[in-house]
C-alpha cells in the first residue's frame, strides 16, 4: 500500500521511473486465452477477461478491415475516435481504450488534399472522466457516463516527454510491448482467412493478416505492469494489448 500511496499527479512526473510500476504479480490469476478452458475464471477476473476477450476482438476487426477496405474506403480518424469511446461505453468497468500507431504509419482517406502522405503519430484515446464535481450533479457521485477523446498524437515538436512512442514518455510499455515492428515482413505474421458469401450467390476467399493465434507464442495479448497513469487519468491502471 505504501507503493500506491507514495506516487501522486503531483510528484508522478518527478519520481524514479520504477516507482511508477508495479510488480507482475501484484495483479495473479489474470486471465490466458492459452488455458481458458483449463484454468477456472475466479468472479472477481471476469471483467479482466471481458478487457481480455475486447481487445483481441477489435484487434481482429481493425485489422480485417484495414486490409479489406479499399484506399479511399478506409475509416477516416473520427471512426478511430467513435470507436474507442464506444469501447469504454460497453463496459463500466473499463476506464480507457486506445489505438496507437507506430510513427508515420497512420493514413486517413478523408484528407482529400493529404494524398500519400502519413502523419507522424496517431494515438485515439478515450477515457472515462470523473464528473462527480459538475455543477449540474447535484448528488456529487460520478455517472461514469463522461467520456473525454483525445488525439496522444497531436503535441507540439521536439516535446518527446509527450511522445508515446519515445523513452522518455516513461508509462508507454504498453506501446513497446508490440512496436516497433523491427520484422517488417508480412510473411511474420500469422495469416487468416475468411469465406465470404455476398448476396449475388457468388462467394470469396479473403486471406489476411492478424494478430498472432491463441497457439502461437506468447500470444495475442500482452498485460502491463500495473502502472500509474501519469499526466493522464492519475490513477494506478491495469491494461492489455494486441497488436492489429
Amino acid at each position: 500500500r505504501t507503493r500506491l500511496d507514495r506516487v501522486t499527479a503531483a510528484n508522478c512526473k518527478l519520481v524514479d521511473v520504477n516507482q511508477l510500476f508495479l510488480p507482475n504479480d501484484t495483479v495473479t490469476h489474470v486471465p490466458n486465452i492459452k488455458r481458458l478452458n483449463i484454468d477456472p475464471v475466479f468472479p472477481n477476473r471476469t471483467n479482466l477477461l471481458h478487457l481480455h476477450n475486447m481487445a483481441i476482438s477489435r484487434a481482429f476487426f481493425f485489422s480485417y478491415i484495414l486490409q479489406k477496405a479499399a484506399d479511399n474506403d478506409e475509416p477516416g480518424f473520427m471512426y478511430y475516435f467513435m470507436s474507442v469511446i464506444a469501447d469504454v461505453a460497453a463496459n463500466r468497468f473499463l476506464n480507457s481504450s486506445a489505438i496507437y500507431y507506430a510513427p508515420n504509419m497512420s493514413f486517413t482517406p478523408s484528407y482529400k488534399s493529404f494524398f500519400n502522405k502519413t502523419m507522424p503519430l496517431f494515438a485515439p484515446r478515450a477515457y472515462r472522466a470523473d464528473d462527480f464535481n459538475d455543477p449540474y450533479h447535484l448528488e456529487g457521485t460520478s455517472t461514469l457516463n463522461t467520456i473525454e477523446a483525445i488525439d496522444l498524437g497531436a503535441i507540439p515538436l521536439d516535446t518527446p516527454s509527450r511522445n508515446y512512442s519515445s523513452d522518455q514518455y516513461r508509462i508507454n510499455e504498453w506501446y513497446h510491448h508490440w512496436l516497433p515492428d523491427l520484422t517488417k515482413r508480412q510473411d511474420s505474421k500469422t495469416t487468416y482467412t475468411v469465406q465470404i458469401t455476398h448476396y449475388n450467390g457468388t462467394n470469396e476467399t479473403f486471406t489476411w493478416h492478424g494478430p498472432p493465434a491463441a497457439s502461437d507464442n506468447p500470444g495475442p495479448v500482452k498485460w502491463t505492469r500495473p502502472y500509474f497513469d501519469c499526466d493522464r487519468s492519475n490513477k494506478w491502471t491495469y491494461g492489455a494489448t494486441v497488436p492489429i
